[in-house]
C-alpha cells in the first residue's frame, strides 16, 4: 500500500510542482530580494557618484577664481546631500596618490554612504556602505596674452575706434557680461581664442575670419596673483627728470617719476609711492613719461631688467586705498624696457599695487614706432588703456587688467626669448579627470 502511494504521488504532476515550488520558493524569493536590492544599489551608487563627480567640479571651478577649495566642496555636498555621508568626506586639492598625485590643479573627492538595503539588511546588522570617488582639475586649454579680471557683469573688454589688434595669441575676460567683450567702430581684431565667462559680440565684422569664439567659458586664473605685495617705507628718492636733461637713475623707491627728458634705468626694481601724490589733482602721474620722454634701460642684457612697482609708503592695514600710484604713459614716448628674467617679479614690466581702489583711476599706456616692450604689464584692479603704434615692438607683451580698452595699432605676437621669464600663459578648462 505504502508503495503503491509513493507511486501515486510520483506519477502525479501537480504534486511533483507543490513539492519543486516549495523546495524553490527560498531560491527566488532570494532572486527577488537580491534583484530589488541591486537595482537600489545601482540607483544609490550612480547619485552618490553624481555628487562626488559635482563636488569635484566645484573644487575645480574654485581654484579658477582662487577661492577655497575645500569649504568649496563642503558647500557643494551639502547643497547635493540626497543621502547621508558616512564618516567624513576626503577632500585632496593635489591627490595623495595614483596619476595626479601632488597636483595642485587637481581635486580628488571621497564619500561614502551607509544603507539598509530591504533583503540584504536582513542579515547585514551594520548596514552596506556605498563608496563614490571623483576627481577634476584644470587642463591647459589655448595661449593667452590679454585678459580683464573684472568678475562682475560689466563688458570688460572694449577695442574701440579705429584700432587694429593683431595678436598671435587670446584674449579672454572674467567677465559674465553680455557681453564681455566687443568691439566698436572700424576696430579690426585679430586674436584667437576670444572668450569670456559671459558673452562675446561677434555680430559684427570686428574680429577677423578664423577666430575662434569661446563664450560662457570657464573663468581664468590670475596668471600673478602669487606676486609679492609690495612692502615701502617713506620714499627719500625724487625721480623726476625735467626736458632736455638726463638721468641715470638707480633701482630703489622714488616719491613720484615725472619724466620729460632721458631717463637711463639700471637693471632693478623701482617703487613708485603713490602717497607722495595725494594732493596732485593728476595723481596718475605717479610714474609719468611727456611726449618727448625717453626711459631705456641700457645696461639690461640677458636676464638683467626693469620692474617698475606703483604702490604707495605705509599702506592701510587692511582695504584699498586711493593713494597707490598710478601711470600715464603719454602719446610720442619713448619706452625701451625690458622684464628681468629672475627674482620676485620675472617677466613682469609694470605692476599696479592690488591695494589700489577698483577703477579708482585709468592706467594709459601710449607708444611710438620707436618703443619696445618686453613682459607683463599688471593692472588687476583698474582700467588699462593701450594705444599702441605700428611698428612698436611688442613681440613679447603680455597684458592683464581689471578691464581694457585698446584704441592704437598694436601686433602682438608673443614669440619671447627662452629664459626672459615672458610669455603667453596657457587658458584652463575644467574636466572630470576621474
Amino acid at each position: 500500500m505504502a508503495v503503491r502511494g509513493l507511486s501515486r504521488i510520483r506519477d502525479d504532476r501537480s504534486a511533483n510542482m507543490a513539492a519543486m515550488t516549495a523546495l524553490l520558493l527560498p531560491v527566488l524569493i532570494g532572486a527577488a530580494g537580491l534583484t530589488s536590492d541591486t537595482i537600489q544599489w545601482a540607483l544609490m551608487r550612480r547619485t552618490l557618484q553624481r555628487q562626488a563627480d559635482s563636488a569635484a567640479l566645484a573644487g575645480a571651478y574654485a581654484l579658477t577664481q582662487n577661492q577655497d577649495v575645500a569649504s568649496t566642496v563642503t558647500a557643494d555636498l551639502a547643497k547635493n546631500n540626497n543621502f547621508a555621508l558616512y564618516g567624513t568626506p576626503v577632500i585632496q586639492n593635489g591627490p595623495a596618490s595614483g596619476p595626479y598625485a601632488g597636483d595642485s590643479s587637481v581635486v580628488r573627492v571621497q564619500i561614502a554612504s551607509r544603507t539598509r538595503l530591504p533583503f540584504t539588511g536582513a542579515f547585514l546588522g551594520s548596514g552596506l556602505i556605498i563608496r563614490a570617488e571623483a576627481t577634476a582639475g584644470l587642463r591647459q586649454d589655448g595661449d593667452f596674452c590679454i585678459l580683464a579680471l573684472d568678475p562682475t557683469n560689466s563688458l570688460a573688454i572694449t577695442n574701440s575706434g579705429n584700432t587694429t589688434v593683431t595678436a598671435n595669441c587670446g584674449m579672454h575676460a572674467n567677465s559674465a557680461g553680455e557681453p564681455a567683450i566687443n568691439g566698436q567702430g572700424s576696430a579690426v581684431i585679430t586674436a584667437s581664442p576670444v572668450s569670456a565667462v559671459g558673452a562675446v559680440d561677434n555680430r559684427s565684422n570686428v574680429f577677423a575670419g578664423g577666430t575662434v569664439f569661446q563664450p560662457y567659458s570657464v573663468s581664468q586664473r590670475d596668471p600673478f596673483a602669487s606676486l609679492p605685495t609690495p612692502t615701502i617705507a617713506n620714499s627719500p628718492n625724487n625721480g623726476d627728470v625735467r626736458s632736455n636733461q638726463t638721468r641715470n637713475l638707480v633701482a630703489g623707491t622714488y616719491r613720484g617719476m615725472d619724466i620729460q627728458g632721458t631717463a637711463n634705468l639700471g637693471p632693478g626694481t623701482y617703487f613708485v609711492d603713490g602717497r607722495s601724490q595725494g594732493n596732485n589733482q593728476n595723481k596718475n602721474l605717479g610714474f609719468n613719461v611727456g611726449a618727448q620722454g625717453v626711459v631705456r634701460c641700457p645696461t639690461c642684457t640677458g636676464t638683467l631688467g626693469v620692474t617698475i612697482v606703483l604702490t604707495m609708503s605705509n599702506p592701510p592695514a587692511s582695504g584699498t586705498s586711493n593713494l597707490i600710484a598710478g601711470m600715464n604713459i603719454n602719446a610720442g614716448a619713448r619706452i625701451n624696457l625690458v622684464a628681468p628674467g629672475t627674482g620676485d617679479y620675472r617677466g613682469v614690466l609694470f605692476y599696479q599695487d592690488r591695494r589700489a581702489t577698483t577703477l579708482g583711476e585709468q592706467v594709459v599706456v601710449n607708444g611710438n614706432a620707436l618703443s619696445s616692450l618686453r613682459g607683463a604689464i599688471y593692472i588687476p584692479r583698474n582700467e588699462l588703456r593701450f594705444n599702441g603704434t605700428t611698428g612698436m615692438d611688442i613681440a613679447c607683451l603680455q597684458m592683464i587688467g581689471y578691464r581694457m580698452v585698446f584704441s592704437g595699432n598694436s601686433s602682438i605676437t608673443n614669440v619671447c626669448p627662452a629664459n626672459s621669464g615672458a610669455s603667453a600663459f596657457k587658458g584652463n578648462t575644467v574636466r572630470l579627470l576621474g
